[in-house]
């Protein structure tokens, strides 16, 4: 009898099995082959796919990517940062969970958003291997989990209280109640307003119209600092559906100070009050050994002309080229003269009313304001470059940093002789407003000429320089600016003790009797002040009158 098995069936049964048994193992060995042979790692693609996510380099998230949508993984990242308002995102890869030729890895995400909110979730990519190689397998879930073809996110924000502006004692100067005692501080403070389509699709994610926001000075300035955090739920919106995937807390907005002193603010309000001129009147008042403003008024509203206006200096220029011929050599007891008008280059410049006094002092012309003397003077002794180097030691064509739009003096370098002789009184090219003139003035009170400060907190950063005058700068126009208010134009004024100023005219248009602006600019201790009348006439009749109430009422 033959054993079970051990016929010819037997042994072929035995080959079919054995022969299985081969295939099994080769095709294991290949697999493990192909496995074992794959360049790279999917941790090393995540971290590649996420690096170059955070920073948005996103053509190079393309080169380990398959089924990205035409265009690349930018069009939907771009769209997905947009809709969120995010400002930066920063992501970790986490733990890896491999299986054969494919594998998941973890991440997380914190997104900052244009409210401040972070936002952080925990995300997840699906990896395969392809051509040998670790790809990430593009899906929009990739941003977020769950996140499909077709949805977006959306964002709902609740605003809460909005924090004050406030005066340098913490008066609340964006209250009704304070802008009722002097309205000029409008144009300081700014506006709430609610938003209108145009606004919130300015100010971005996740601004809607009706918003409360800022409109114009410090309002609309620190709007996000004022603002501060929303309540903010995010959601993903898509056709018939919508999910709240996250609820961020909110934070009430911070206070902004400012260096506005109530007490200044308000003479200066009462000085223009009662001003019997129906121009409009323009008043800064500035602490000359820091540059903080202190006051600004403007009648009527509007326009910031007090800060970001332009005019001609007329005579108050007349600091800045005595400042240089300082530098030339003269002095307030020079002998200098005085006709009633002179020719430069075929123009003939005169004094006001034609007036003369001949031979006479520099502190004296000063004090007349003599223009013939400081044409004559400037284009003798003096060159557009030196005319331009003494302007600028009083701020002209630095860029000032208030925290809200300003502008500084604006001198242009005169190439001709006759440009240099009018831009010596004021009549040339040169532009300033109230605020430029008082930190001018304050210059010459404090020997260096100090940015103008508005904001103290935050305080913005400081881009112009102080300037230092030097010691016969000063020794020169002191005595000189005293001699306006004691013997020169602004004499029978009635200013109190302790006054230094200049007047100005300046002329404006090309009527043949032009009309022209009224300037008085000077300072009284660790005050100095400008005011402008605009179209007033003569400053020692119309604006000298304004700051002298300003100064009593103090």
């Amino acid at each position: 009898m033959r054993e079970h098995g051990s016929g010819p069936s037997g042994l072929a049964v035995t080959a079919a099995v054995i022969g299985s048994v081969a295939a099994l193992v080769v095709a294991v060995a290949i697999g493990a082959f192909l496995v074992l042979h794959v360049t790279g790692s999917p941790e090393q693609t995540a971290t590649t796919f996420l690096t170059d996510w955070q920073t948005k380099a996103y053509s190079d998230m393309d080169t380990v990517t398959v089924g990205a949508p035409e265009g690349g993984v930018a069009g939907p990242l771009r769209a997905a940062a947009a809709q969120l308002g995010m400002r930066r995102i920063h992501l970790v890869a986490g733990q890896v969970t491999q299986g054969g030729g494919t594998a998941q890895v973890r991440f997380t995400a914190s997104v900052t958003l244009a409210t401040g909110h972070v936002w952080k979730y925990n995300g997840q990519l699906q990896l395969m291997t392809q051509s040998r190689k670790w790809w990430v397998s593009w899906s929009p879930s990739d941003i977020y989990p769950g996140l499909q073809a077709g949805q977006r996110f959306a964002l709902a924000a609740v605003w809460g209280p909005r924090a004050r502006v406030l005066a340098a004692d913490g008066t609340v100067l964006s209250s009704p109640q304070t802008i009722a005692r002097s309205p000029s501080l409008q144009l300081v403070v700014g506006n709430v307003v609610r938003a209108t389509a145009a606004q919130a699709k300015q100010l971005g994610v996740p601004y809607q119209a009706g918003d409360p926001i800022g409109q114009g000075g410090v309002e609309e300035a620190y709007q996000q600092q004022l603002a501060g955090k929303p309540s903010l739920t995010i959601r993903i919106d898509g056709p018939g559906s919508s999910r709240t995937i996250a609820h961020l807390p909110g934070a009430p907005g911070t206070t902004v100070r400012t260096s506005i002193s109530m007490h200044d603010q308000l003479a200066a309000s009462a000085a223009v009050r009662a001003a019997t001129t129906t121009r409009p009147v323009d008043v800064v008042a500035i602490q000359p050994s820091t540059g903080r403003v202190l006051a600004v008024i403007e009648r009527p509203g509007g326009f910031d002309r007090a800060l970001q206006g332009g005019f001609p200096p007329g005579s108050t220029f007349k600091v800045v080229t005595a400042s240089a011929l300082s530098g030339a050599g003269l002095r307030p007891a020079s002998v200098v003269q005085c006709p009633a008008q002179v020719n430069v280059g075929g123009r003939v410049f005169h004094n006001f009313d034609n007036e003369h006094l001949g031979a006479t002092s520099l502190q004296t012309a000063f004090a007349v304001s003599c223009n013939s003397t400081f044409i004559t003077l400037a284009t003798q002794r003096l060159s557009g470059a030196a005319l331009a180097s003494s302007a600028a030691q009083f701020g002209f064509n630095a860029k000032p940093s208030l925290g809200i739009p300003a502008t500084l003096g604006q001198f242009t370098t005169p190439r001709t002789q006759v440009d240099l002789a009018a831009d010596a009184f004021g009549q040339g090219t040169d532009l300033v407003n109230p605020l430029s003139q008082a930190s001018m003035a304050g210059a010459v009170e404090d020997g260096t000429w100090h940015p103008p400060v508005l904001v103290l907190s935050p305080a913005p950063k400081q881009i112009a320089k102080p300037q230092q005058l030097g010691s016969t700068v000063l020794s020169t126009l002191r005595p000189m600016m005293r001699a306006v208010v004691t013997t020169g134009t602004a004499a029978n004024v009635g200013f109190p003790a302790g006054v230094f100023g200049k007047t100005g005219t300046a002329e404006f248009g090309s009527a043949q009797n032009p009309r022209a602006h009224a300037w008085f600019v000077g300072y009284q201790g660790d005050l100095a002040f400008a005011v402008l009348v605009e179209g007033g006439g003569v400053g020692a009749d119309a604006s000298a009158p304004i700051a002298n109430a300003f100064l009593r009422n103090l």
